[in-house]
């Protein structure tokens, strides 16, 4: 697993300097690899700055359903919450250590003429992801600036506000993701040693080998570095012309990925030398049966080819793509790496919006510290819960289910005071029931927990049991799967009300569904 993090990673490296195999294309990648080189540890002090025309977005995304007859963003213009002109800008300083897959950064976000203190973040392969508490304070300052007449008014009161602010300076970082929920595996082991220069060297050896006779026409030699401009046209046809090359030449694609994929486990120290061995010869038996379906290869990116050309002649499709302009440029400059890009979206000779990036990198000893103390993403869900049961409490939950056939499966949504509704994820949204002798019997512990209550089971005599101001109330029903489930009018020995209703529809008897709703 470790060595494919470490593929990963350069992969990425690879895909993100992208470009063909002529002579101003293989000195640009060459400073690419420098660049690479230079992210084993450095600084970088940069921006992003979005300008978005939502007037003009929305006159874009009517074009594009009118011309494809699908409203493909979704949403309905009149019903926007933006309007007019908008500017973003983030400020960041970030310390990256590629040689520990770690980095921090600190980052401000600018709207509407009011700067936002995102505190700063932190990633680590073997740690984590924390971020400030400022940093999710902010988010919500930024988001009641944005989305004040459309968030239910409890949250944009002073008084949420105000304790929001104290479950957030409870502590002073909060773990977003463990390293464990980040890789999918245990990380308590240390990162594998990896020679960075040995990864990039192959990288660049790989499009070298790769990509010989392949040229894109974008790259463009400027004083002191390079500028890749193409057209979101100019960008789909070029992917469309690699997918040809890859089955015009799959030999060659396949032996360069083979010694690139070679390469890559020398360069990182991930396991005894046996166990290497026995990678590469499993890999070695991957790449065989690779050559030996060559066949299937090439009739699979030929045709993906030709369904990319295909879908580049939808009229709304080609809209965008003509809409689209990238323009990047990379310079050095006393051993500095300063990178602009800009991406742009106009229809009808009116800009849409844009995104610009600034950077600055430059090589440095990172010094990267991590919180030794945080609040869990649980713990922080746990507060938020209890906030929003304190402003929005439960009212109650309405359960509906339709008529299809013996597997009987509801749709358990919980109703709030101020008319919110959460839809509550049992499976695929959906919690089982059981329908018997007409009679229906629904989920005990998924209704009454998200009302509030206290579940509980007795094992001797398999009985669930529900407390109520310290008083047991058995609630006795039917077991499947070690889940209870109780008859609908048993919710009322709990004090609630119970209104059951049959929703007919008059054109077609599979629309038929049933309605129970169980009230405070």
């Amino acid at each position: 697993m470790k060595k494919k993090l470490a593929v990963l990673l350069c992969s990425v490296l690879c895909v993100s300097a992208f470009t063909g195999c002529s002579r101003t294309e293989l000195a640009y990648l060459q400073m690419s690899q420098d660049l690479m080189n230079t992210m084993s540890s450095c600084v970088v002090e940069g921006s992003v700055q979005a300008d978005v025309d939502f007037d003009a977005l929305y006159e874009f995304k009517d074009d594009v359903a009118k011309a494809t007859h699908v409203n493909i963003f979704g949403g309905n213009s009149e019903q926007n919450a933006f309007s007019g002109q908008k500017k973003l800008t983030v400020t960041y300083d970030m310390n990256m250590n590629i040689d520990a897959l770690e980095y921090d950064m600190a980052f401000d976000v600018n709207y509407d003429g009011k700067t936002y203190d995102f505190g700063k973040m932190y990633y680590s392969l073997q740690k984590g992801v924390y971020v400030t508490s400022d940093t999710l304070w902010n988010i919500y300052q930024l988001y009641r600036e944005l989305y004040a007449g459309d968030m239910d008014q409890y949250m944009v009161s002073d008084a949420y506000a105000e304790d929001l602010k104290d479950i957030l300076a409870e502590e002073r970082y909060i773990e977003l993701l463990s390293a464990e929920d980040l890789t999918g595996v245990d990380m308590e082991e240390a990162v594998p040693q990896q020679d960075m220069k040995k990864l990039f060297d192959a990288a660049i050896t790989f499009y070298k080998d790769m990509l010989e006779g392949f040229e894109t026409g974008m790259v463009k030699e400027i004083n002191g570095g390079y500028r890749i401009k193409a057209d979101g046209r100019q960008a789909a046809q070029l992917l469309a012309d690699f997918l040809y090359f890859v089955a015009d030449n799959p030999d060659r694609i396949i032996d360069a990925t083979e010694a690139y994929m070679t390469a890559v486990m020398d360069a990182v120290d991930a396991g005894s030398a046996e166990e290497t061995e026995m990678a590469k010869a499993e890999m070695a038996s991957v790449f065989m049966m690779a050559r030996e379906s060559r066949e299937d290869f090439v009739a699979a990116a030929s045709q993906m080819g030709q369904l990319l050309e295909s879908m580049m002649q939808d009229p709304g499709v080609a809209m965008m793509l003509d809409g689209f302009h990238y323009v990047g440029t990379v310079k050095k400059a006393y051993g500095d790496f300063v990178s602009t890009t800009a991406y742009t979206l106009e229809h009808e000779g009116e800009m849409i919006c844009s995104l610009v990036t600034d950077s600055v990198m430059k090589k440095a000893d990172a010094q990267i510290f991590f919180p030794a103390r945080s609040m869990t993403l649980d713990e922080l869900k746990g507060n938020l819960a209890d906030l929003e049961n304190k402003y929005n409490p439960v009212t109650g939950v309405s359960v509906t289910w339709g008529s299809f056939g013996e597997n009987e499966y509801a749709d358990i949504i919980t109703m709030r005071s101020l008319d919110e509704v959460v839809y509550f994820h049992s499976g695929y949204n959906w919690s089982e029931i059981i329908i018997e002798n007409g009679r229906a019997y629904l989920p005990l512990r998924v209704i009454t927990e998200s009302l509030g209550e206290e579940v509980g089971w007795e094992n001797s005599t398999k009985t669930p049991y529900v407390m109520q101001n310290g008083e047991r109330i058995d609630m006795k029903g039917k077991l499947q799967d070690d889940r209870a489930f109780v008859g609908i009018r048993d919710f009322e020995k709990l004090g609630y009300t119970v209104t059951y209703t049959f929703h007919k529809d008059e054109f077609d008897s599979l629309f038929d569904y049933k309605e129970v709703r169980i009230e405070k």
